[in-house]
């Protein structure tokens, strides 16, 4: 004690208060800080949060269900009136974004692969004059129970993916796609059945 008194009595109470931060993170493994940046972020206990995933902005209407998985280096952009929800067993790949300023959702069992982009704002670039600086369009995006997303693809604002939907590698994706389909292109179009190919 008398040792902990003198550091405080020579550096001040603000230095000391730092080293002891300093001291207990480094103490902590990375694998309990990730756990604590899931908790502090996403609100779930559950969640298997990879290495280096970015979060910008903290957003109150956040559900995350049971087993999802985030992969490392992905990136999510929050404001606070962000609403973000998930189902159960959601697997975030490798440098997924997800810029989810109004409303994603995403169902149960859902795959997304790596350097896919979900977006639900987009620029407004209508009319004469400037175009940055002007507010952006927004409109909700709903994903699926039972969906594969596959790699590189573009998820644009008011999207609806229905259940057991497959989007194809480096597609771009706007409006309604039915259920059970396999999708691919840009623009994505229906391409056939998943079903039916069973």
């Amino acid at each position: 004690m008398g040792k902990f008194r003198d550091y405080i009595l020579k550096f001040g109470a603000y230095d000391t208060f730092r080293k002891l931060i300093h001291v207990g993170l480094r103490a902590m493994s990375k694998v309990h800080l990730r756990k604590i940046k899931a908790i502090l972020y996403f609100k779930s206990a559950t969640l298997n949060l990879g290495r280096h995933v970015k979060i910008h902005g903290m957003a109150n209407a956040i559900k995350i269900g049971s087993l999802n998985t985030i992969y490392d280096y992905c990136i999510f952009h929050f404001n606070s009136m962000s609403c973000f929800r998930t189902g159960d067993h959601v697997v975030f790949s490798y440098h997924v974004l997800v810029s989810c300023e109004y409303d994603i959702s995403i169902g149960n069992y859902v795959q997304i692969g790596e350097y896919t982009s979900i977006r639900d704002t987009t620029h407004n670039y209508a009319g004469d004059g400037i175009m940055m600086g002007r507010e952006d369009k927004q409109a909700a995006i709903r994903i699926g129970n039972n969906v594969w997303i596959g790699r590189g693809c573009l998820i644009c604002e008011g999207t609806t993916i229905e259940d057991g939907v497959v989007v194809a590698a480096n597609s771009v994706v706007k409006g309604r796609l039915l259920k059970d389909t396999i999708y691919g292109g840009a623009p994505a179009k229906a391409i056939k059945s998943r079903i039916s190919e069973s």
